[in-house]
C-alpha cells in the first residue's frame, strides 16, 4: 500500500438541459491516526484542454490521538464550475499535506509544519459514475 496516493471516484449527476455535474471522492491512506481533511482547491487553468487539476488536502493535527494505524482520510465534494469543451475530460488529483516536524536532535524541540507534497493520480469522466448513491445537493 502506497501512503498519500489518492484512490480517486467520480460520479455524474445528469440534469436535463444543463452540464453535467462531477462529484470527487478521495480516499487517501495515511500512516499515522493524527491527519485529517484540510479541504481541497480546484485550478480550471487547463479546463480549455480537457483537464482540471484538484490538489486536496490534508493536516497532521497534533490534537488527535497519534498511534501507527493505517487511517483513511476522505474527500468528498462537487466539482463545482468544472464544464468541459468536449463534453469529456481528465481530472487530476494531487496531495498535499502539512506535515508537524520536530527539529534539533533525537526529536527534541518545537515541532513546526512543513507543506508537503504526496502521489497524484487521474480520473476520467468517461469512466465517472452515474448518479451512483443520492448525493445531497446541499453540499454546494
Amino acid at each position: 500500500m502506497k501512503f498519500f496516493k489518492p484512490q480517486a471516484q467520480l460520479a455524474r449527476e445528469t440534469i436535463l438541459d444543463e452540464p453535467d455535474l462531477f462529484y470527487l471522492h478521495v480516499v487517501t491512506f495515511c500512516p499515522r491516526t493524527r491527519f485529517r481533511e484540510a479541504g481541497h482547491e480546484i485550478d480550471l487553468s487547463e479546463l480549455s484542454q480537457n483537464r482540471c487539476k484538484v490538489i486536496v488536502k490534508l493536516r497532521e493535527d497534533s490534537n488527535l490521538p497519534d498511534f501507527f494505524y493505517i487511517t483513511p482520510v476522505v474527500h468528498t465534494f462537487p466539482l463545482t464550475g468544472v464544464v468541459f469543451p468536449a463534453g469529456e475530460g481528465e481530472i487530476e488529483v494531487q496531495v498535499v499535506g502539512a506535515v508537524l516536524e520536530t527539529g534539533g536532535s533525537e526529536g527534541r524541540g518545537t515541532p513546526t509544519t512543513k507543506t508537503k507534497t504526496g502521489g497524484s493520480g487521474t480520473v476520467s469522466t468517461t469512466t465517472a459514475d452515474s448518479n451512483p448513491r443520492p448525493i445531497s445537493s446541499d453540499l454546494e
